[in-house]
């Protein structure tokens, strides 16, 4: 146990070197190997079977329709619906800040694209309407954790292929929690828009305008409707639902919205393969590590530990989380999934929790890690659109934080906000 431990110690210094995340798990990798005196080009092997997968081809095919539907000006209409539901509230654009993003993640499933398209939009809205930065900037990295949870989300895609659990569950597991985790994070910034004391003057509510902006957003909300419904009947696979979504959107953004040219897609095809390549490469260098884990029998100690020393599958679950919210805090959520999925399965299982239960609430933790300070990835990139150091959004984030985490333990203590749709749509 303590040559794990050693693993994770020597992998946070990497990355507080500064190096990026793939360096890092290679570099421990390749030290462990060594002194396990395995053959290092091992790690060749391992890095290749780790991407080499018809499942895994879904996130480049999501992240391209992703950029598809951005560039067709869906960014600026999921806006517009979404003031057109809440805007007339007290605190109406951190409601469609969140809001927003909880349609955005139906259409792109990534966290850090929301945090980029809807920052970039409302972060500036936000602070010309009299909102403080820094509280800008929490709430939209708060709310972005809802494009990996709202389906299509390509953290689910991951967890399914390392665990071989049904996609179409996970996506339907995920929905109620994600709405839920939506309406506290909006019960939160109305607490914070009155002890802020914010005037910020709303507009009233115009049934006529959420009429049009909902018939001008249809077309876009089509998109996760199509895949969803493709993936949970079975007519296709999460792979196949991701080639119909680029389909999809490049007849919407040429003929529907008449935004997208065909010079635009050169940059698209460019910034997907960028973002892909990050993804991958993570994945690949993760899959290197892992198998130093599987050789040091890190789930079987981990098994051992909980079940048998902790042994109450209450108390066992809550170590985990802890353990998964402390290594969130310094590890990407693609590298958590990657290393500690199969591990997660068999505690489940150990304990007799639903797979699906146990699986989805664990993803939606593992994604927390992207919102908190030191290495949170969406933090980050919602820190950069506004210019704002890390530290003076770490403190107004941390309700948004609060409020996913009750929904994890809310949706692990009551099963059936999680497994529900699953039992009656999948």
């Amino acid at each position: 146990m303590w040559q794990v431990f050693g693993i994770f110690a020597i992998l946070l210094i990497l990355i507080f070197t500064g190096l990026p995340v793939y360096l890092a798990l290679l570099l421990t990798s390749i030290v462990f190997m060594l002194g396990m005196d395995l053959p290092l080009n091992l790690i060749v092997i391992k890095m290749f079977g780790g991407v080499n997968s018809f499942s895994l081809m879904a996130i480049p095919f999501f992240i391209i329709a992703g950029n598809i539907m951005t560039k067709a000006d869906i960014t600026y209409k999921i806006i517009d619906l979404s003031d057109s539901i809440v805007g007339q509230f007290k605190g109406g654009l951190g409601h469609v800040n969140i809001l927003a993003s909880m349609f955005f993640g139906g259409i792109q499933g990534s966290g850090i694209a929301d945090a980029s398209a809807i920052g970039g939009m409302l972060i500036p809205a936000m602070e010309k309407q009299g909102y403080e930065k820094d509280y800008a900037v929490a709430i939209t990295a708060g709310s972005s954790m809802l494009s990996p949870i709202i389906p299509p989300s390509i953290a689910m895609i991951l967890y399914s292929y390392y665990t071989e659990i049904p996609v179409s569950s996970l996506f339907l597991g995920g929905v109620i929690p994600g709405v839920l985790i939506a309406l506290l994070q909006m019960g939160v910034n109305r607490f914070m828009y009155a002890r802020r004391k914010y005037e910020i003057p709303t507009h009233a509510f115009s049934m006529k305008k959420l009429a049009v902006s909902f018939s001008r957003s249809l077309g876009a909300l089509m998109m996760p409707i199509i895949i969803i419904v493709g993936i949970v009947t079975g007519i296709v696979t999460a792979t196949e639902a991701g080639v119909i979504a680029i389909a999809y959107g490049l007849i919407y953004g040429f003929l529907i919205s008449k935004k997208l040219k065909l010079a635009d897609l050169p940059e698209i095809l460019l910034s997907s393969g960028h973002t892909t390549a990050i993804v991958m490469i993570t994945i690949a260098s993760a899959a290197a590590l892992s198998n130093v884990l599987v050789r040091m029998r890190f789930q079987n100690e981990v098994l051992s530990f909980v079940v048998n020393t902790i042994g109450n599958p209450v108390s066992g679950t809550l170590f985990l989380m802890v353990v998964i919210f402390i290594l969130g805090m310094f590890l990407d959520p693609t590298v958590l999934i990657a290393m500690l999925a199969s591990t997660i399965l068999a505690v489940g299982g150990a304990f007799d929790f639903n797979p699906i239960h146990y699986g989805v609430v664990m993803v939606i933790l593992m994604q927390v890690g992207a919102i908190t300070p030191p290495v949170g990835s969406f933090l980050f990139v919602s820190c950069g659109v506004a210019n704002l150091p890390i530290e003076k959004a770490a403190k107004p984030l941390l309700p948004f934080i609060a409020m996913v985490l009750l929904i994890v333990l809310v949706s692990f203590f009551m099963p059936p906000l999680v497994t529900w749709l699953p039992s009656v749509l999948a």
